[in-house]
């Protein structure tokens, strides 16, 4: 829908973005040039890596993977991403396995298998996994029914040997090392889709930090797993670890485990602070000129608000931060919440002229009563 009385082509302030929002990082100028660094670094390497993205809550971690996503897909298209959400409720790592597998592209996968069957990875993939050698078969040459077997088995939806034998498969996905196995070698196939370029998975794995609040056995399942992995893949895997919170400086969150934090090594991790009052500002200018209708010639940039009413946001959103005793803001998701506020109050009156523009006035009565939002992990 667009707003023409606003010179936009949609609304600008979304506190849960779409895909089509992806392709924009407002402002954070040196997150932008960290993230683009790392994956050109990427593209350009075969050595398998971890590394992690450190976020205040709302300060647009999940937006700068989905941003990490949108870049392999148009600019570095020898990575092929892939996004999870770490499940709310975990009990092993089962549960990872299910959110990952949910997201390959076995489209990729067929592809590849196709060409390599018979050869030595092939027989290779045999003899570490019968069952999986045989899923990848009959999933590209299978009948409907076998293929279906197959999707579910591979989504561990599949428990019944009955029917798993229809597929030649011997059992069902269960523990942590089937997991492990069908994880590595799905990775490794990926890889040789094309002979001439090298070819990356980067698996991001967002909300990290529920890991904190799971069982300590599932959560040392959970680790050990990554790590077996990471070693199973010494080439052509990186995995982004994106976790919220309060960074601590030269010092990593207690529940990463040694393993983990042994093979991040001395890299840096991709931080996410809150912005300054500038910052802020720039943030609303480039997200008002991504939603701009380029058709049109709109009365200032900052349209349908002035630099003054922009700055009063950003300084409300400062002053009640300060009175509540809090240092985390502004931050990217509130500045979306206030600004959203503002102009769905101001959208129906310029529509009919009422309001011509959205000056300091109008905000302050807007936003006199609004509290900051109480963050879902605080």
């Amino acid at each position: 829908m667009e707003y023409p009385h606003l010179y936009l082509r949609d609304w600008p302030f979304w506190i849960v973005p779409d895909k089509s929002f992806y392709s924009l990082m407002a402002d954070r100028t040196q997150l932008r040039s960290d993230v683009k660094t790392l994956l050109r670094n990427l593209s350009r390497r075969s050595a398998s890596s971890i590394h992690l993205m450190w976020a205040w809550f709302g300060a647009g971690k999940t937006h700068t993977l989905h941003h990490i996503e949108y870049l392999c897909k148009n600019e570095f298209k020898n990575l092929i991403p892939i996004y999870i959400e770490f499940p709310k409720s975990v009990k092993n790592f089962l549960d990872l396995y299910k959110a990952f597998i949910s997201k390959v592209n076995m489209d990729i996968v067929d592809d590849v298998f196709s060409k390599i069957y018979g050869d030595e990875v092939q027989k290779e993939l045999y003899f570490d996994s019968p069952d999986l050698s045989s899923a990848f078969t009959l999933h590209i040459g299978g009948t409907d029914e076998q293929q279906d077997v197959v999707i579910r088995w591979l989504r561990a939806e599949c428990r019944e040997l009955r029917t798993l034998r229809t597929a030649s498969i011997s059992k069902p996905i269960q523990t942590a090392e089937d997991c492990i196995k069908v994880i590595s070698w799905i990775i490794r196939l990926i890889s040789l889709n094309n002979p001439n370029t090298q070819i990356r998975t980067i698996w991001m794995i967002d909300e990290f930090q529920r890991i904190e609040k799971c069982r300590v056995p599932a959560r040392e399942e959970i680790s050990s797993s990554l790590h077996s992995i990471f070693n199973r893949c010494p080439a052509s895997l990186s995995i982004i670890i994106s976790f919220s919170g309060f960074p601590e400086e030269k010092k990593l969150p207690s529940w990463l485990s040694p393993e983990i934090k042994d093979r991040i090594g001395i890299e840096k991790p991709l931080l996410l602070p809150p912005l300054s009052i500038e910052e802020s500002y720039k943030f609303v200018q480039d997200v008002l000129t991504y939603f701009r209708n380029p058709e049109t010639i709109s009365p200032n940039p900052l349209f349908p608000f002035n630099e003054e009413s922009v700055r009063n946001v950003i300084n409300l959103i400062e002053e009640k931060a300060k009175k509540s005793k809090r240092k985390d803001q502004p931050k990217p998701r509130t500045i979306m919440q206030f600004f959203n506020k503002v102009l769905e109050e101001a959208d129906p009156k310029i529509e009919t002229g009422e309001l011509k523009i959205i000056d300091t006035r109008f905000v302050s009565e807007v936003l006199k009563n609004v509290m900051l939002p109480t963050e879902e992990f605080e």
